[in-house]
């Protein structure tokens, strides 16, 4: 084993919506691993009140969704979590695209939400890296890990076709495994999430959600290769831990 590392990768906790069974057993789970690297891949705040939707539609519940409660739950999560380097998913750059808002509330708002971010990843020495679909990925082990844009039904395998390389991220909120149609088969895997489904509302209604899951990648790698694991928990929602 010289010259491997181990590896912890999780995505998807959501703020408040973060499930706490499943966050509980990724902090045991690293007290047990021991990685020498841990990244959050992403969307650690949920900002369901900066949604789109929700700003469009004066009748959308989560434009009540509280941003401080949210920002709070997030920052700690990570706080314990302890990343190497963390993500900026789509949810967390929803405070990018309005730090210049004509609205000064809003414009405060984000840049005030952006500040705790950065200080955080600063106090806790933890790597930023921006949402974007070129550079927005760290290699290791010759995989590339970020927190991934497409979102369809063969998008696993599109990012590992789009980047050339296996990949890992989060996003999708669903464990997959997918084989780029590319010389050699590179893998690309989605590891799931760590939100509590049923808390997300906006999102009931599509049929993708039937697929959403709980888990945690894992794994070693040096600096040819990586190998990469995702534990879920059972169908009754236990954690079984394989170290």
């Amino acid at each position: 084993m010289k010259g491997w590392k181990k590896f912890l990768a999780v995505s998807c906790s959501h703020g408040h919506l973060a499930d706490a069974k499943a966050t509980k057993a990724v902090l045991e789970f690293k007290r047990r691993w021991k990685p020498d690297l841990t990244l959050h891949l992403g969307d650690a705040i949920d900002l369901a009140a900066f949604r789109a939707g929700a700003m469009k539609s004066p009748d959308s519940s989560d434009r009540a969704a509280s941003i401080q409660e949210d920002f709070r739950a997030g920052i700690n999560f990570l706080h314990l979590l302890q990343p190497n380097v963390f993500f900026i998913g789509n949810h967390e750059h929803r405070a990018y695209e309005h730090q210049y808002s004509p609205n000064a509330i809003l414009a405060h708002c984000a840049t005030s939400c952006l500040a705790d971010i950065h200080q955080l990843c600063k106090d806790i020495k933890a790597e930023i890296v921006q949402y974007d679909i070129v550079k927005g990925w760290r290699e290791f082990g010759g995989t590339l890990f970020g927190h991934g844009w497409m979102f369809n039904e063969n998008a696993v395998r599109d990012h590992v076709e789009m980047m050339r390389k296996p990949v890992v991220i989060g996003h999708l909120h669903r464990v997959d495994r997918a084989a780029g149609r590319s010389v050699g088969a590179p893998i690309g895997w989605t590891i799931g999430c760590l939100a509590n489904v049923d808390s997300m509302h906006y999102a009931r209604r599509n049929r993708s959600v039937t697929r959403w899951q709980h888990g945690i990648a894992w794994g070693e790698y040096n600096g040819r290769n990586c190998i990469v694991n995702v534990l879920s928990p059972t169908a009754d929602g236990e954690w079984r831990f394989p170290v």
